[in-house]
């Protein structure tokens, strides 16, 4: 490999990290028991309810996703306990598994790979089981690329005693998202996606309601346990040490999404995901998601491509890094993010790739194609 040429990274995590984001690492590593880093601490946690649109408090904790999404399901479910779970992909499939091996019982509103759940399937779901402690489900389910209807669901679950739980992890800064308002109880994000860090750092928001829950639960771990967590939260206390340098640069990225704005990121996501489809449209190709989020744009893999191969092909020969897909959708689709640190010239860049990609394994593509679409689209700043 050439060390000339450049790497594009496209995607749904890691995510590309911005310069300053970079340089905020270089301060070095301060040490987490000294005032100055705990105030560091309760700065970044009261600038995390700005990113969840919430009231509530928000903790952090060094784990990927997954570790968050495990700290809310041990916290609030006991062995013997009831959740639904909305599966639609791999990571509804991880919310049972982890709900089954802490040993509360999992019952699965099975929603078809590409598509978004019916509201209405979860309100049977509640009344056939109004014993249930816990919901949970996905703002994106990342695997498939499509995009849930938080907030009827949350409208749903909220005439029950149900907490509501939502992992958010790709879809923060990328779609709408209203914790409050949605009536969501514990919403979970991660560092490596829209809020363009490093992996490493797990995020919850939590509501009253689900504190009432997770207080009168014995949780079966010891680092995910929640009641740990909150116990020096407010002096921004962590009872374990922490990833220090991530805490670092999260206050600089923190910095750069107040400077766009919730509203400002939803569009250019909003913005750059549109384009990213209607190129795909243009190239014959056919989108798989029936709801498609903003976070990444899933298309099926043509006739005679296997998707896996496609993936390889862009990321060792071109240098464009995209995703295929994971699961039984190895090889059947691949997945191009335009997600946190991404600008216009990234997804035209992203577009070129697979369509050089492309023609490079026999499928008939006219070069520019894609790309013209696109440029048309993205020529303009998001109104």
């Amino acid at each position: 490999m050439s060390r000339y040429r450049k790497n594009y990274l496209l995607t749904p995590g890691p995510t590309m990290i911005p310069p300053s984001v970079h340089e905020a690492r270089a301060k070095g590593v301060p040490h987490h028991r000294t005032p100055q880093f705990m105030q560091l601490i309760k700065s970044v946690h009261e600038e995390l309810k700005y990113l969840f649109t919430t009231k509530n408090e928000v903790y952090s904790m060094t784990a990927s996703g997954t570790g968050a999404m495990e700290a809310a399901v041990c916290s609030l479910l006991a062995p013997g306990d009831l959740a639904i779970c909305i599966d639609g992909g791999k990571f509804g499939e991880r919310w049972v598994e982890l709900c089954k091996h802490f040993g509360a019982e999992a019952i699965v509103v099975h929603v078809e790979r590409g598509d978004a759940p019916n509201p209405a399937q979860l309100e049977d779901a509640l009344k056939k089981y109004p014993q249930a402690k816990a919901v949970f489900t996905h703002l994106t389910e990342t695997s498939t690329g499509a995009t849930f209807d938080v907030k009827a669901m949350g409208a749903i679950v909220a005439k029950t005693d149900a907490v509501f739980v939502v992992d958010s992890i790709s879809g923060l800064i990328s779609e709408e998202f209203r914790m409050d308002e949605w009536h969501v109880d514990i919403a979970v994000g991660a560092s490596h996606k829209g809020v363009m860090l490093p992996p490493g750092l797990g995020f919850l928001a939590v509501s009253e309601k689900a504190w009432k829950k997770i207080d009168a639960t014995r949780n079966s771990s010891y680092y995910f346990d929640l009641k740990r967590y909150r116990k020096g939260h407010n002096n921004g206390e962590h009872p374990f040490t922490p990833a220090v340098d991530l805490y670092t640069q999260l206050c600089e990225s923190m910095k750069m999404i107040h400077e766009e704005t919730m509203e400002g990121l939803w569009k250019r996501h909003a913005w750059l995901g549109n384009a990213t489809r209607k190129a795909m449209l243009s190239l014959g190709l056919e989108l798989f998601a029936k709801h498609p989020c903003n976070v990444l744009t899933a298309v099926k893999a043509p006739d005679g491509i296997d998707g896996g191969k496609l993936v390889k092909t862009m990321r060792d020969d071109l240098g464009v890094s995209i995703a295929g897909g994971q699961s039984e959708m190895k090889g059947k689709i691949f997945r191009i993010a335009h997600l946190g640190y991404v600008d216009r010239f990234d997804m035209i860049t992203a577009i070129a790739g697979l369509e050089m990609a492309l023609k490079r394994m026999g499928y008939p593509v006219e070069l520019g194609t894609g790309v013209k679409v696109a440029q048309d689209l993205l020529i303009d700043d998001p109104a």
